[in-house]
């Protein structure tokens, strides 16, 4: 892949080279032609002044044609109509100022109008500049040097040659030619090494910005562009960085909701479980007192029973099934409204030791009719906060179960402990220990740890589930262990 900064070091290398070339070509095709129009303009200049000098006035001018001389290498030559030299001089000959006749010139056989020219001028441009003067540009053949030259006549009669030799201009081409070669040599080496600076800075924050924006396609919005430029890099480098926090807290918020979501549609699902496994359970706890309901209400109504007692007894019965039916809803209805929060908890300030102890009194008989040996802990005195209905449902639940699955030692033991936050109160009766599967089903509605246990001694399999919705309602901890000769089923309650 070809780089920004490769490519921006070969533009200005190449800048810097064609620069150079077009200075040496420029030197090469512009220098003489330019040089050459501003002679013309000088030797204008010069015929003009040489013009407004009358004939007697030469002598004193003499300095002044020396100088034009001296200063601009241009030989001047002035004859009369007999081709006498009247002046003559060059910027490397001395000069001649008179009326002394010279001998005549080699054959003449070119003429400009009125001049004469010698036969060694080869003319190779003839430009009249108007009815007196004409350009010449020539090759001296005896010397080999090109000239530049203007010839005519003067007002006074006299003809001028004006001449300035050429080959200066191709040797000064030449020097400058070299000249540019070498400092154009220089200027790319220094245009270089400012192209490798300048690609090195301009491409720096476009290498990061180009990180950048891979780690934001693979979701990693912890690197930031660092370009602190006001320019437009740093404003593209300001916009990715908005992008990326725009993008991270977008993408938190979407996998924050995707959460929430799995989490609603787990919960969904886990009711729908429950909704169907509580329908089930529901119809199979119904089934077996609705069928006996209904025999013996057909027994009354065919008259099947032979004595009032008898009927007494068929009466009694559907009594007692409507009595469980209706207990079976209402524990029902009570689970549901604490597990969906339809339920307000109304929390007071008590003794924990005094409120077990009570609850206790009250079984007391039951104790005595069972034969169960059963006995207290307390604590040191404890007041606790909780919903005092539902915590006595939670205590009730928990020895009703210890009652119904007592084994034949008949013994039930209430331990209450405190520390500075919780008050633990334990009911540990003697029993045979559960299986791994019991103790993690055995909160479920219905479940069942005795299958075979009969309608007169079992329950329906609520009273651990009433349990641990309330405990769950009151942000409280519930559970179960086995212990060595039986099973401590607890729950806590947060002190004052």
């Amino acid at each position: 892949m070809n780089s920004i900064r490769k490519k921006l070091f070969i533009y200005i290398g190449s800048l810097a080279i064609t620069l150079v070339g077009l200075t040496i070509l420029a030197n090469s095709l512009l220098l003489e032609p330019f040089y050459v129009f501003n002679q013309k303009k000088w030797l204008i200049e010069v015929y003009d002044t040489i013009d407004q000098i009358n004939n007697d006035e030469y002598e004193d001018h003499s300095l002044d044609f020396l100088l034009i001389q001296n200063d601009q290498r241009v030989d001047i030559i002035i004859r009369d109509a007999d081709n006498n030299l009247i002046y003559g001089a060059s910027a490397n000959a001395p000069n001649h100022i008179g009326n002394t006749p010279t001998p005549r010139l080699p054959a003449l056989e070119h003429r400009i109008g009125s001049y004469s020219l010698p036969t060694s001028y080869d003319v190779y441009l003839e430009e009249p500049i108007d009815e007196n003067t004409t350009f010449l540009g020539f090759n001296d053949t005896t010397i080999n040097v090109k000239h530049l030259a203007l010839v005519g006549s003067l007002e006074n009669g006299y003809l001028v040659e004006l001449k300035i030799p050429l080959s200066i201009i191709d040797t000064n081409i030449n020097l400058y030619n070299k000249f540019a070669l070498i400092i154009g040599s220089i200027i790319f080496v220094v245009a270089m090494l400012i192209a490798y600076l300048i690609s090195n800075n301009f491409t720096k924050p476009i290498i990061q910005m180009n990180n950048t924006t891979k780690k934001l396609r693979n979701l990693d919005f912890n690197s930031k562009c660092n370009v602190k430029t006001k320019d437009e890099i740093g404003q593209l480098a300001q916009s990715i960085n908005e992008l990326s926090s725009e993008l991270s807290y977008n993408i938190q918020n979407l996998n924050n909701k995707n959460k929430e979501l799995k989490v609603e549609i787990s919960e969904k699902n886990r009711l729908d479980e429950r909704r169907k496994d509580l329908l089930n359970s529901v119809s199979h706890e119904l089934k077996t007192p609705l069928a006996l309901m209904q025999g013996y209400a057909e027994g009354l109504k065919l008259n099947v029973s032979k004595s009032k007692e008898q009927s007494d007894f068929y009466c009694d019965v559907i009594m007692d099934e409507a009595n469980k039916m209706n207990q079976l809803v209402e524990k029902l209805l009570n689970i549901n409204q604490v597990e969906f929060g339809d339920t307000r908890l109304y929390f007071s300030k008590f003794e924990i030791n005094d409120f077990i102890e009570s609850i206790l009194k009250k079984y007391i008989k039951v104790f005595d009719e069972n034969q169960i040996k059963w006995s207290i802990h307390k604590s040191d005195p404890v007041i606790v906060t909780a919903d005092l209905i539902m915590l006595e449902s939670v205590f009730t639940n928990y020895i009703n179960n210890a009652i119904n699955y007592v084994d034949d030692n008949k013994e039930i033991t209430v331990n209450i402990s405190a520390t500075k936050t919780m008050a633990k109160i334990e009911v540990f009766n003697t029993s045979p220990p559960f299986d791994e599967h019991d103790l993690t089903n055995i909160w479920n509605s219905f479940y069942k740890v005795d299958k075979s246990r009969t309608r007169e001694k079992g329950g329906h399999g609520l009273g651990l589930s009433i349990v641990k919705v309330m405990q769950e309602a009151h942000g409280n901890n519930y559970g179960v262990k086995n212990q060595d000769n039986g099973v401590c089923f607890w729950f806590d309650v947060k002190t004052v």
